[in-house]
């Protein structure tokens, strides 16, 4: 069982997520609105983070693991969008976080969720394979994108394991936040260079929706990291999947796309998942 307010708080995160990712899917160049709201949730993590200083030296091994790791994350993701559709990568990763995370929390922290706690990780991250599912029926499944897919989730789930990792052993879990932001910023400007863009041009360009997306973005990721604290990763990491069904609740009442019945199960799937995370 989770405390209301770490509950709560993954919860507002994952609705938080769902939006800004809404908002980056309905323009026209997704991909680099991606790009720019990560480099300029660095930009304005950076003066909060001089003003609180870095985490506790402790917390820097992992902070470091995990900038890499989600680095490479996003290189494997973006080689998934390149392969299969969107509809079908993004829900096969964000349901092999979780289940990816349990046993490494398991190994790395010892930390054993309840039986609820187990229960929700598997019926949320089910309600995300039938969403996959349904995504596949759309069209031919690319095999070599679902497996980039499960790979990007490994990573997912490496990260969510550091982050909480590196929260817990900082004294101040903000400026671990912020940290965390800088640096993901500072490593996506180098890959957008390397690919041969102008990020400074590009962050210009995307400034207004970009830096609008950041502080969406930048608000779940610190209310992610502040329940961390004090909450199971595996469990943690199965509330905040639920972004994905947040996203299909915008997709359908804001967007005014089709949703069929699948979808409504997927959701049912998920509720009973965080019922059994919060109450068993």
């Amino acid at each position: 069982m989770i405390g209301t307010l770490p509950f709560l708080a993954i919860l507002l995160s994952a609705f938080l997520h769902a939006s800004w990712n809404a908002i980056a899917r309905s323009r026209p160049n997704p991909g680099d609105i991606l790009a720019c709201a990560v480099i300029a949730s660095g930009v304005v993590s950076l003066p909060p983070l001089i003003y609180t200083g870095l985490p506790s030296p402790e917390a820097m091994p992992w902070l470091v693991f995990g900038v890499v790791i989600n680095s490479i994350g996003i290189r494997a993701a973006m080689a998934a969008y390149a392969r299969a559709s969107f509809g079908l990568v993004y829900p096969v990763m964000r349901a092999g976080i979780p289940l990816l995370a349990l046993p490494i929390a398991i190994a790395l922290l010892g930390e054993w969720p309840s039986p609820g706690g187990v229960v929700g990780v598997l019926l949320i991250s089910g309600a995300l394979i039938l969403l996959a599912f349904v995504a596949s029926r759309a069209g031919k499944v690319e095999m070599t994108g679902v497996f980039y897919a499960l790979f990007a989730a490994l990573c997912g789930a490496g990260y969510v394991a550091a982050d909480a990792m590196g929260v817990r052993l900082s004294a101040d879990p903000l400026a671990y936040a912020f940290a965390v932001a800088v640096g993901n910023g500072l490593t996506l400007t180098a890959m957008v260079r390397f690919e041969g863009q102008n990020p400074v041009k590009l962050l210009i360009r995307n400034a207004r929706v970009a830096f609008g997306v950041s502080a969406l973005s930048m608000t779940s990721f610190i209310l992610y990291v502040l329940a961390l604290k004090v909450t199971p990763i595996a469990p943690a990491a199965a509330l905040r999947e639920t972004s994905v069904l947040f996203a299909t609740a915008i997709a359908a009442f804001v967007l005014r796309e089709k949703i069929g019945p699948l979808h409504w199960c997927a959701a049912c799937l998920a509720f009973l998942g965080i019922v059994s995370i919060r109450v068993f």
